[in-house]
């Protein structure tokens, strides 16, 4: 029995290996004719790839022969257009820097003229504030004249940084007999107190 069964094996495995065999040899001719025809394949859209190429290098040629004469006058379009735009460009810079320059220099001239003109006003209402004191206190003016007299030109110079300190000393009901205090551009200046028995 034992026999019988290894036979039957034997037979079995020889006839599978002849069935292995078969099998590879059917797989490599097909893995064969399927390289062939592979090769086929490629070797046609090769060649006609390389055709079509060909051909519209052919037509790119001429369409570029045809119409480099129409290329060339718009890129002298183009070049004479982009000179004459930055010609403008930089004539209006400079009429612009100009005009800027102008104006920052008239803006500056009337500042400090101006200024100028404010601290002239300024020094000659001290001038005549302080002459106008001295004037009254040396006239033995009273008190009351000398406080009417200050507001009056406290409300002469209204809007001015002056007519706080004026309405100040005209409205002030404090003891003059040590002098006031009036500021001026060279320094605060004492004006002397009232003349007795004025």
């Amino acid at each position: 029995a034992v026999d019988n069964f290894d036979k039957r094996f034997k037979t079995f495995a020889l006839k599978d290996e002849d069935d292995k065999n078969q099998i590879r040899q059917q797989v490599e001719g097909l893995t064969k004719r399927l390289s062939s025809n592979m090769a086929e394949v490629k070797q046609e859209l090769s060649a006609e790839v390389k055709d079509a190429i060909e051909t519209l290098d052919k037509k790119l040629k001429a369409v570029s022969l045809k119409d480099q004469e129409e290329k060339a006058e718009i890129t002298q379009q183009v070049s004479l257009l982009s000179k004459r735009l930055s010609s403008s460009m930089a004539n209006l810079d400079e009429t612009v820097n100009g005009q800027v320059t102008s104006l920052r220099n008239d803006l500056l001239a009337s500042r400090e003229k101006l200024q100028d003109d404010i601290l002239t006003l300024r020094q000659q209402i001290y001038d005549a504030l302080d002459q106008r004191i001295t004037t009254l206190t040396s006239s033995k003016v009273a008190r009351e004249d000398l406080a009417e007299l200050l507001f009056e030109l406290g409300l002469r110079l209204k809007g001015t940084e002056f007519v706080p300190q004026l309405k100040e000393a005209a409205d002030s009901t404090t003891d003059y007999s040590q002098g006031y205090i009036v500021d001026s551009p060279s320094g605060d200046a004492l004006v002397p107190p009232p003349v007795d028995g004025v």
